[in-house]
């Protein structure tokens, strides 16, 4: 496969704008009648919000056998996007619409095998609804309110996250211009570290499109056919599994040593920002309030 040249750059900077253009058109035509109906879909006003995944302030060790404990971990969010095509990871058939899957799906399956396909393979198909608010979060606190998703109704499988660039929010300040930064200490054997790991947009412009985006994220597959809440979550031991600490900077007073411009630590923490895996997305009916107090029970 061909690298991607300067030349073609702006061609899929512009394709990129064009899709999201098409995606605010069929949610906006979706949303045209009052009540919807079953070939357009109704309109939906979906809450959102987002959270790190188990306890991101637990211990955890990564693939190069780290143990890594956050103190910090700011990160700058963008627009969220959900569509209907799913992801070559989760090929299934509709919920809701009965049958094994087409023809098509399983010859895409077996042409390219699912643990090994590549990220150009993933086709969004139709737009279902899209949260376009920039914000900043601290995943430590917990769950975090993002804005409401303009939605239509039916079959959602998959999501683009984007970072916000620039960062906005109640943490803009502190990300400094970075989409992502992290603190914490690594452990393996005798050796210990303590990092900083913080993210520019050049770390987490795709290859593929140019943008900060990651394509094809796993949305629990479902028919959204009412309210609900849609929560994105964000796994940072997948941004840190091959991050190799051995050479960071040791700190004799205790201040966080930065990964290397061009270090294999810095390498390997932007190549698990840009994974699909490192983001979910699942979504609960039922209003937000409703399902706080279902929580508190």
């Amino acid at each position: 496969m061909t690298s991607t040249t300067a030349h073609e750059r702006p061609r899929r900077r512009a394709a990129l704008a064009a899709a999201g253009l098409l995606a605010a058109g069929a949610l906006a035509a979706g949303c045209g009648a009052a009540g919807g109906d079953s070939t357009a879909g109704k309109r939906l006003t979906l809450a959102t919000e987002i959270v790190a995944d188990a306890a991101p302030a637990e211990p955890f060790t990564n693939a190069l056998g780290w143990t890594i404990t956050l103190s910090k971990a700011h990160l700058s969010v963008g627009p969220l996007y959900y569509f209907e095509g799913a992801p070559f990871t989760a090929l299934r058939a509709a919920p809701g619409r009965g049958g094994a899957p087409s023809l098509l799906d399983r010859l895409a399956r077996w042409a390219v095998p699912e643990a090994h396909a590549h990220p150009g393979h993933y086709r969004a198909g139709e737009a279902r609804g899209q949260m376009t608010q920039p914000t900043s979060v601290d995943l430590l606190e917990g769950a975090t309110a993002l804005a409401d998703a303009d939605a239509v109704s039916g079959v959602v499988r998959s999501a683009r996250f984007t970072f916000g660039v620039p960062p906005a929010g109640p943490f803009a300040a502190e990300l400094d211009g970075h989409v992502v930064a992290l603190e914490g200490r690594a452990e393996k054997g005798d050796v210990a570290r303590v990092f900083r790991a913080r993210a520019l947009l050049a770390d987490v412009v795709s290859d593929a499109t140019g943008e900060p985006a990651v394509e094809g994220c796993v949305f629990e597959e479902l028919y959204v056919d009412g309210p609900g809440v849609v929560t994105l979550v964000v796994k940072p031991a997948v941004w840190l599994d091959q991050v190799d600490f051995e050479d960071v900077a040791g700190s004799d007073d205790g201040a966080p040593a930065d990964l290397e411009p061009e270090s294999q630590a810095r390498r390997g923490f932007a190549r698990g920002l840009k994974k699909g895996t490192a983001y979910a997305l699942s979504f609960a009916p039922g209003a937000p309030q409703e399902q706080e107090k279902e929580k508190e029970r």
